[in-house]
Order: C-alpha cells, then structure tokens, then sequence
C-alpha cells in the first residue's frame, strides 16, 4: 500500500556542521537528517524516480517529485513510480468528470444498453439459467466474442452466465 505523508516537506536546518536536511511532517522528522553534497544528489534523482530515504522495520519512506509517501508492501522503485502515476491518472479523469458536470455535460455512456427484447429472447432461449453449469442464481448477460473483439449485441452473440461462470469466462473468446 502506498499513501501519500500529507503535509510533509523537506526541512533545512544550519547546524555547526552545515546544513542539513531532512523531511518532516510538522515537527516529526520522516528520516535521519543529510549533509548538502548528499542533499543534491537525492534531488537530482527524486525528480525522476522514486528514491527511498529512510526504512522501518515494516515500512519505507520514498521520496519522488518534491512527495513523500510510506509504502508498507515491500515496493521498489518501479511500483511505487506505476502506483504515483495510476494516483494522477484517476485525479486527472475524476476532475474532468467534475467539470463536465459543472457544465451540465452528462459523460457519454460506456457502452450501449442491450435491448429489451434481445434480452428477453436471450433469456427464453437459454431457459433462465447459466448455459454453463445451469444455475438460476445472479445471472448476467455475456458476450461471447466480446465488444473489444469485435462482437456484437445480437440474440447470437449473448448468453446468460452465472456471476461465477461469467467471473471465469473473463474476456476470453467463447
């Protein structure tokens, strides 16, 4: 798990040794403080990648793009750089689903209801049970080719699948 240290900065302190830098939140030191030379270097590579600068026994603080974050999952630096960039990409879509909103824009639907009278013949054609192991309860509507490969929602391209067989099924073909 990854989570960003809300309020976390990095602090430089004057000491009789020079400065010294370290990242706090509030007045909780993250990680033991750092000369300058080391200061630089740490900044040059936490613009672009992740960088860890202080470990506990069961979490490790990572330093990327002036951000903190604890990662207690035992990450490198690749998962926590995909783990950052999913984070932006769903602020990203949630804002632009905010201000379609706010100017009275409805998102276009992901994909198009199936009929009601195709799924009525759907369901008459395959007895209101799955058309894998029979079963009656918390039936769905599945494509068998489906919509990313081309198929379509006509009565031959649906079945009906319990939750568990559509579950197994995925997006495979059949």
């Amino acid at each position: 798990m990854l989570r960003e240290i809300e309020g976390a900065e990095l602090e430089c302190r004057l000491t009789p040794l020079g400065r010294r830098y370290r990242p706090v939140r509030g007045e909780t030191a993250l990680a033991p403080s750092w000369g300058a030379r080391r200061q630089r270097v740490l900044a040059a590579a936490a613009s672009a990648v992740p960088v860890p600068v202080a470990e506990e026994p069961r979490r490790v603080c990572w330093w990327f793009e002036e951000r903190f974050y604890w990662a207690d999952d035992g990450l490198g630096a690749e998962d926590v750089l995909a783990l950052v960039r999913e984070r932006e990409r769903r602020r990203r879509r949630r804002l632009e689903r905010a201000h379609a909103a706010l100017a009275g824009d409805s998102p276009a639907p992901r994909r198009a209801r199936i009929g009601r009278e195709t799924r009525v013949a759907v369901f008459t054609r395959d007895g209101g049970r799955c058309a894998e192991c029979g079963s009656s309860f918390d039936l769905q509507y599945d494509h068998v080719i489906p919509l990313a490969l081309g198929g379509g929602d006509g009565v031959d391209n649906l079945q009906l699948l319990c939750a568990d067989c559509n579950r197994r099924k995925g997006a495979a073909l059949g």
